[in-house]
C-alpha cells in the first residue's frame, strides 16, 4: 500500500501558513501524475497546493486526523473524484496540521480523532479490527440483579421492569437464546428518545395531541404522527416544520453534535411523508458557563468555549453545503447547561398536498437503503441520549457521536423530489436514532395497516469492515435514508438514485406478517413468505413492541419560594451602567461575526433572514420566507427561549415563552389562525421536582394553545438533562423553546423590524412586566430571582387580535417583541439599525422583560387609535429621533460605550482565553 499526501494552504502571497490540510489517498501503485488530483483540492484563487511542510523539528504542531477505526465522511466522494481523474485510490483521511496560535484552544475528541505532534507514521487509512461475534444471552437464567447489570453492561438504559418484560418476550417465543440484535433493537424502541416512556406515564404527550385535536385548526395536515408537522399553505401547498435536540453528543463531540443536529432536521423535511424540500433552518445552543463560578470543579466538562467555537463551525459547514438559507440563529449561556448544554436545530420545508401525508409500505414493496454506507459511527446514540451524560461516557462505545458529510444528503434533496414526483415510494423515512431498527422498524410497524418487514442485514452496504450485526442495525451513520419502493417502480427510483450518483440497495421487502425479522445470510434477497435462513436475530411480533411497560413516576411539587430577590433602583444615575450590563450580555450581544457565516440568501427566498439593520448586524425576531418563485406567499418562523427565566419561574416562563413566540408573528400581521407551534422541553426527567414543572407547564401551555387557538403540531421532549461530573451533578432547570410557523398570502404587507420615520412614537403594548427576576440584567447582576410576571392566559386571545388587527390596518409602522433585554435593547438595536436616535420617557420601565409583549412604531396621529383598546395596555416609550442618540429622560447615554459592550463580549467568549 502506498500513500501519497497533497498538502493545500490559503493563497496569501508573504504570509506563512499557520495551517495546513493534508489529503491522504491510499493506493495499490504509485500515482503516477499527482498534478493532475491537484485542482480537485485547491482552486489556485483562495487555496494552492504546497510542496511541502515546515520540517524544522524543534518547531511544533499539531496534525489531526480521524482515528483508523472511523471512516472519514469525505472518503467516498474524494475517491469518486479521484477515479474520474483516473487514478484509483482505496482509502483516505483528510488531516489538519496547525502551527503557532493555531494550536491554542484547539479541541480534539480522542473519541473520534487523533493529534499527532510528530510526522504521523501511516501504513494504511483502511479501518482495522476484528469482528465481533454474536453475543446470545438466556435472559430466564438470570436474576434481577443480572439483568440490571447486563442493561448497565451494553448501555441499553432498560429498566429491571422492561428487561423482565423481555425475560416474558423470550418464553412466549419458545427461545433458548435471545441475541444481542433482540436486547438492542427492544433498547431502542424503548428509548426515551423514541418511545417517550416519561411523558407517557405523566400523560403529557396525550394531553398536547388531545388539545391539537380539540382546535381542529383546518390548516392542520398532519401532527405527531410523522417527521415533522404539516401545516395548508397556498397553491396546493403545504408547509412542514420540525426542531429536535442533539445535547448529548454536542457534550461528547460539538462539532459532530451540530453537525448531526442540522443534518438530522433536515432530513427529517427530507422524509416527511412522500418528500420535501428544506428552505430554513434555526439554530439555538445555550452553553454553560465560560468562566466556572457557579461549578468551578467539573472533571472532565466540555469547555463552554469550545463547544461555542465548534458550534459556529458546524452549522457554517452542514447547512452552507446544503444551500438551505439560515432563518434564525442565536446562542445563550447558563450555568446550569454546563453539563450538558442544550442543542436545538430546526428546519422548515415545503412540499405538495398529495405528498404531505405519512405514507404506508405496502406488501411487496422493497426495502431500499439510501445514500451513505453504514459504519461505526453513532452507536447507542439513541440509548445514551436517554441516559445522563457523565466524564465516563465515551469510555464504552466512542463512537455513540454520528460523523456528517452534508454533499450526500444534499444529492438527496435533489433525488427526492425527483422520486416524489414520480411516485416511485410508498412510504420514506430518515435514520434517526437507532438507524435501520429505527427507520425500517418503524416503516414496518404499517405495513398495510398490520405491520411485517423481512432484513437481510449481510446486505447492507458497509464502509467498515468487521463490524457486528447489532452495530450495523443500530448504527446511527448519517446521510442514510430508507424508502419503500413499489416494485413497478423499481427501476424508474434505481435510474432517478444513479442519476444524482447515491448508491441503492434492496436489502428487504415489506410484508404482512405483523413481524420484524431480521437475519443475516450472504446473496439471499428477501421475499414475501420466505423462510428465513443464516443465521436469525430477530423473529418478534410488532405488537411486543407496544407492551414497554411504563416508569412509576415520582412527581414531587416544590418547596415554596418565600424570599423574593431585591435589586438596585434604578435611576438616571446608573441607567447607562445598567444598560451597559445588557447590550454587553452573551446572550442578547452583537453575534453577527457567528451568523454571517451561515448563508442566509441561497435559494433567493428570504425577505426578513436572521439579522437586519443598515449594518446588518442586529438579530431579527421574525424570519419571512417567500417560497414560491413569483408569488407574494409568505412564510414565517419565531422562536423564543430565555434560560434565566426558566431558572426563576418555569411554569410563568413557559407560559411567556409561547405568547412571545405567537406575538411576534402577530403583531407583522399573521392571522392567529394561521398560526402553529412546536415545542422542545428539556427537563431532568430523573429529578422529582423537575417533573411536577413539567407537568405543570404542559398543562399552562395546553390552556393557553386552547385559549388562542394555535396548536402544537409537532415537538420533542429531552428527558435526560443532567450532567455528573467528578461526583458534582449539573441539572438543566425544566425548560422549554418555542417556535412558531405561519403563513402570509402577501409578505410585502407584513409589519417588519426597522424602524421608518422620525418624529415617530414607539408605544409599548401587552401585559407590562414590573419585575427584574429571569431578566437579563438581572443575570448580569447575578440575581436570578423567583417569579416572574405571568401574562394572564385569559387575556391572551383579546390581546392578540387586537393587535393583529391594528397591524393588517397598517397601524404599525414597525414591530418587535419586548422580550430578553426589554424595552432598553429593543432601543439600542432600534438605534443600530436604523441609524436614528430616540428620547425615552421612561427610565425604569426599560428593563423589566414582558414577553408577549410588543414595541410599535406609529406616527403621531396615530396615537389617537389606542385610546380605543384599553385591553392592548398602551404605554408611550417616546419618540424617533432624527441623528443617533440615545436619551433617557434628557440624560444622553455614550452610544460608543454601548456598541463597545454590545460588540466585544461574543468574540471574547468564543476566542478569548480557554
Amino acid at each position: 500500500m502506498i500513500i501519497t499526501r497533497i498538502i493545500t494552504v490559503p493563497n496569501k502571497p508573504g504570509v506563512t501558513p499557520d495551517i495546513y490540510r493534508i489529503i491522504n489517498l491510499e493506493t495499490n501503485e504509485p500515482i503516477l501524475d499527482v498534478a493532475a488530483l491537484h485542482s480537485l483540492f485547491s482552486d489556485g484563487i483562495t487555496t494552492r497546493v504546497a510542496e511541502a511542510m515546515p520540517s524544522d523539528p524543534s518547531v511544533k504542531f499539531k496534525e489531526v486526523m480521524y482515528q483508523n477505526g472511523v471512516i472519514d465522511p469525505q472518503e467516498t466522494m474524494i475517491i469518486e473524484l479521484c477515479a474520474k481523474r483516473g487514478v484509483t485510490v482505496d482509502a483516505v483521511k483528510v488531516g489538519y496540521r496547525y502551527y503557532g496560535k493555531r494550536m491554542d484552544g484547539l479541541y480534539v475528541n480522542k473519541a473520534v480523532h487523533i493529534a499527532y505532534t510528530a510526522e504521523p507514521q501511516l501504513s494504511t487509512l483502511k479501518p482495522r479490527g476484528v469482528r465481533q461475534e454474536t453475543q446470545y444471552y438466556d435472559l430466564r437464567a438470570m436474576g434481577d440483579a443480572e439483568l440490571t447489570q447486563l442493561s448497565k453492561n451494553r448501555e441499553l438504559h432498560l429498566s429491571l421492569s422492561q428487561m423482565k418484560k423481555l425475560v416474558q418476550f423470550q418464553g412466549r417465543l419458545g427461545l433458548f437464546v435471545v441475541s444481542d440484535v433482540y436486547l438492542e433493537t427492544f433498547a431502542a424502541f424503548w428509548s426515551e428518545h423514541c418511545f417517550h416512556t416519561l411523558w407517557k406515564a405523566l400523560g403529557l404527550f396525550q394531553m398536547l395531541k388531545d388539545a391539537t385535536a380539540k382546535i381542529n385548526n383546518p390548516n392542520l395536515l398532519s401532527a405527531f404522527i410523522d417527521n415533522a408537522g404539516v401545516w395548508d399553505f397556498y397553491d396546493g401547498l403545504a408547509l412542514l416544520f420540525k426542531l429536535e435536540t442533539h445535547n448529548s453528543p454536542t457534550q461528547s463531540e460539538p462539532f459532530g453534535g451540530q453537525m448531526t443536529k442540522l443534518g438530522g432536521v433536515i432530513r427529517d423535511i427530507l422524509e416527511n411523508g412522500l418528500g420535501a424540500k428544506p428552505i430554513g433552518n434555526v439554530e439555538l445552543t445555550v452553553i454553560g458557563e465560560r468562566v466556572r463560578k457557579r461549578y468551578p470543579k467539573l472533571e472532565g466538562a466540555m469547555s463552554a468555549s469550545v463547544i461555542a467555537r465548534e458550534t459556529v463551525r458546524a452549522i457554517a459547514g452542514y447547512g452552507n453545503p446544503m444551500g438551505i438559507p439560515m432563518d434564525l440563529a442565536r446562542m445563550m449561556n447558563h450555568p446550569d447547561y454546563s453539563g450538558k448544554p442544550f442543542a436545538l436545530g430546526g428546519t422548515v420545508g415545503i412540499t405538495t398536498h398529495a405528498a404531505a401525508k405519512k405514507g404506508t409500505p405496502h406488501k411487496g414493496d422493497l426495502v431500499v437503503l439510501v445514500g451513505g454506507r453504514t459504519g461505526n459511527d453513532g452507536l447507542h446514540g439513541a440509548t445514551i441520549s436517554s441516559g445522563g451524560i457523565t466524564e465516563k461516557t465515551d469510555t464504552g462505545d466512542s463512537t455513540h457521536v454520528q460523523i456528517g458529510l452534508p454533499y450526500t444528503e444534499q444529492k438527496m434533496m435533489r433525488a427526492g423530489v425527483a422520486l416524489r414526483d414520480a411516485g416511485c415510494c410508498s412510504a420514506r423515512n430518515d435514520f434517526g436514532a437507532a438507524g435501520i431498527v429505527s427507520c425500517f422498524g418503524e416503516m414496518g410497524k404499517g405495513t398495510d395497516g398490520v405491520g411485517g418487514i423481512i432484513v437481510n442485514l449481510a446486505l447492507v452496504p458497509l464502509k467498515c469492515a468487521d463490524m457486528a450485526r447489532w452495530q450495523i442495525a443500530l448504527s446511527e451513520s448519517q446521510e442514510r435514508f430508507g424508502h419503500a419502493v413499489k416494485p413497478e417502480k423499481y427501476a424508474e427510483a434505481m435510474a432517478i438514485y444513479e442519476k444524482y450518483g447515491l448508491e441503492a440497495t434492496v436489502i428487504g421487502v415489506f410484508t404482512d406478517s405483523g413481524r420484524f425479522q431480521m437475519f443475516s445470510d450472504p446473496g439471499v434477497v428477501p421475499s414475501v413468505g420466505m423462510q428465513l435462513s443464516g443465521e436469525i436475530d430477530l423473529d418478534v411480533p410488532y405488537a411486543y413492541f407496544d407492551e414497554c411497560p411504563l416508569p412509576s413516576v415520582e412527581v414531587r411539587a416544590p418547596a415554596e419560594k418565600t424570599q423574593m430577590a431585591t435589586y438596585p433602583e434604578i435611576t438616571l444615575g446608573n441607567v447607562e451602567a445598567m444598560g451597559l450590563a445588557v447590550v454587553g450580555h452573551f446572550d442578547v450581544c452583537d453575534q453577527s461575526s457567528a451568523t454571517t457565516q451561515y448563508d442566509s440568501t441561497v435559494q433567493g427566498i428570504t425577505y426578513q433572514g436572521p439579522l437586519y439593520g443598515e449594518n446588518y448586524n442586529v438579530a431579527s425576531s421574525l424570519a419571512v420566507l417567500r417560497p414560491v418563485f413569483g408569488k407574494p406567499y409568505g412564510a414565517t418562523v419565531s422562536i423564543s427561549f430565555s434560560p434565566w427565566h426558566f431558572e426563576a419561574d418555569p411554569v410563568s416562563a413557559a407560559v411567556n415563552t409561547m405568547m412571545d413566540a405567537i406575538a411576534t408573528q402577530v403583531v407583522a400581521g399573521v392571522q392567529l389562525q394561521d398560526i402553529a407551534l412546536a415545542d422542545n422541553f428539556y427537563t431532568d426527567g430523573a429529578d422529582p421536582v423537575s417533573l411536577w414543572y413539567l407537568r405543570e407547564q404542559v398543562k399552562a401551555l395546553v390552556d393557553l394553545s386552547l385559549a388562542t387557538g394555535t396548536p402544537f403540531i409537532t415537538g420533542k421532549d429531552s428527558s435526560a438533562g443532567r450532567g455528573t461530573f467528578g461526583g458534582v451533578i449539573v441539572k438543566v432547570p425544566p425548560s422549554v423553546a418555542i417556535t412558531a410557523l405561519g403563513k402570509v398570502s402577501d409578505a410585502r404587507r407584513l409589519v417588519l423590524h426597522r424602524w421608518k420615520g422620525v418624529g415617530n412614537i414607539l408605544v409599548a403594548l401587552g401585559s407590562h412586566a414590573t419585575r427584574l427576576d429571569g431578566s437579563i440584567l438581572s443575570s448580569s447582576l447575578g440575581i436570578t430571582g423567583t417569579k416572574l410576571d405571568r401574562f394572564p392566559i385569559e387575556e391572551a386571545q383579546c390581546y392578540l387580535e387586537g393587535i393583529g388587527r391594528l397591524a393588517r390596518q397598517g397601524v404599525f409602522i414597525s414591530a418587535v417583541p419586548i422580550n430578553r433585554g426589554g424595552i432598553f435593547l429593543r432601543l439600542f438595536e432600534g438605534i443600530e439599525a436604523s441609524g436614528f436616535g430616540f428620547e425615552a420617557e421612561i427610565c425604569t420601565e426599560l428593563f423589566p422583560e414582558s414577553l408577549g409583549g410588543v414595541l410599535v412604531e406609529v406616527s403621531l396621529d396615530a396615537l389617537q387609535t389606542y385610546r380605543g383598546f384599553p385591553e392592548l395596555n398602551p404605554r408611550v416609550v417616546g419618540t424617533i429621533l432624527p441623528e443617533r442618540r440615545f436619551v433617557v429622560q434628557g440624560k444622553v447615554l455614550n452610544l460608543n460605550l454601548l456598541r463597545q459592550a454590545w460588540q466585544g463580549t461574543f468574540k471574547e467568549v468564543l476566542y478569548g482565553n480557554t
